[in-house]
């Protein structure tokens, strides 16, 4: 009997575990080690943060198969055939790494010292109660900083706006000249025209120079302007888990460690070790790193359980993973999104249904 050992309860763990056959699970030995006893809904964190209603987070006890058994620890270290955790070492003969993302600074200071995150569930429920306090507590509206105008920021500066209508000035900050470049250019205006009729003051086209405790330095066309800010977020882009770096075991640039085609770390190949999710880098067929998102996570993790009978027997894959992408969606608050689904583009209301489409089939799947 083999000892599988998965890491994380995100995406990626969550889609392998739930894919692998019942026979599979019934003759070896499954264990998923994770900080939290909790599956975040991470599509959904900017939710949390604005007091949003929904289901953001699931008990492991719901989702896991029986056969798998949980242990809540904190990995600290992934080494050949042991992985160091806070609590104990955790052996094992196969491994599947899902540890997710970290926030990325990309070496702007105060970043760490003065902005938010977010990260994981909890976190983001008392990053809202802190919020509400201040906004209770002030007699003037809260100036809030989002840092990033990619698809976190987005969603995250459009669910504040619903949640905090009148009680906080926005402000959202980009380097790029436009927000949303993942999406067509008609569909990022429609996007920018619906947060400014929300009052949201979208600052394009400007640097981030320095994150301070009231407020972030900017530069736009060589002038530098201090942005105040009694809240600033910081969603300007992740990497993998911090317990990437911190393992020699792997080499790795951003916490992120080069996969093949069968998502087999590169340099470590036929060793049983598998690497998922955002501490993956996988590229396309033409050599070109895909985005680590949740959708690309979920794939992986389904691929791997449905080829883990192979593995298991010492037996290759029968085929590559190919990453197939079906859309994309972007919330903007309670009423409004953006979405491309193939050729087509979706606004409004039937974007924002789809997407809540699209979140109680990922439960459904987990509860099954």
């Amino acid at each position: 009997m083999q000892e599988v050992l998965v890491l994380g309860a995100g995406y990626a763990s969550l889609a392998f575990v739930k894919s692998l056959p019942k026979e599979v699970l019934q003759s070896h030995s499954f264990t998923l080690v994770s900080q939290s006893y909790q599956h975040s809904v991470q599509v959904l964190l900017h939710d949390v943060v604005a007091g949003l209603p929904g289901c953001h987070a699931m008990s492991l006890t719901e989702i896991l198969p029986p056969e798998v058994r949980f242990v809540q620890d904190e990995v600290l270290e992934i080494k050949e055939g042991m992985v160091v955790g806070q609590k104990q070492e955790h052996p094992y003969t196969k491994l599947v790494v899902g540890l997710g993302f970290a926030p990325e600074s990309f070496g702007v200071v105060g970043v760490k010292d003065h902005t938010h995150a977010l990260s994981h569930y909890k976190q983001c429920q008392e990053l809202h109660q802190k919020l509400q306090s201040a906004v209770q507590q002030s007699h003037k509206p809260l100036e809030i900083v989002v840092c990033g105008a990619g698809f976190s920021g987005v969603e995250l500066v459009g669910a504040l706006a619903d949640a905090f209508s009148g009680s906080v000035n926005l402000t959202c900050i980009e380097a790029m000249p436009k927000i949303l470049p993942m999406f067509v250019p008609k569909l990022a205006i429609k996007a920018q025209g619906y947060l400014e009729r929300l009052g949201v003051r979208l600052k394009v086209g400007a640097k981030i120079l320095e994150c301070l405790e009231n407020g972030v330095i900017v530069e736009t066309q060589g002038q530098k302007e201090q942005i105040e800010a009694d809240f600033i977020f910081w969603t300007c882009g992740v990497k993998g888990s911090p317990v990437i770096e911190n393992s020699p075991f792997f080499k790795s640039a951003r916490s992120r460690v080069e996969v093949n085609s069968f998502l087999e770390p590169i340099g470590l190949e036929k060793w049983g070790v598998f690497v998922l999710g955002d501490c993956a880098l996988f590229k396309d067929l033409q050599n070109r790193p895909i985005a680590p998102t949740a959708q690309l996570a979920t794939q992986m993790g389904a691929y791997l359980g449905a080829q883990f009978k192979n593995v298991l027997s010492g037996k290759p894959p029968t085929n590559p993973f190919v990453y197939k992408p079906k859309g994309t969606i972007c919330s903007l608050g309670t009423r409004y999104a953006i979405g491309q689904v193939g050729v087509f583009c979706l606004t409004g209301r039937l974007a924002l249904w789809l997407k809540s489409a699209i979140e109680c089939r990922h439960r459904r799947a987990l509860k099954l």
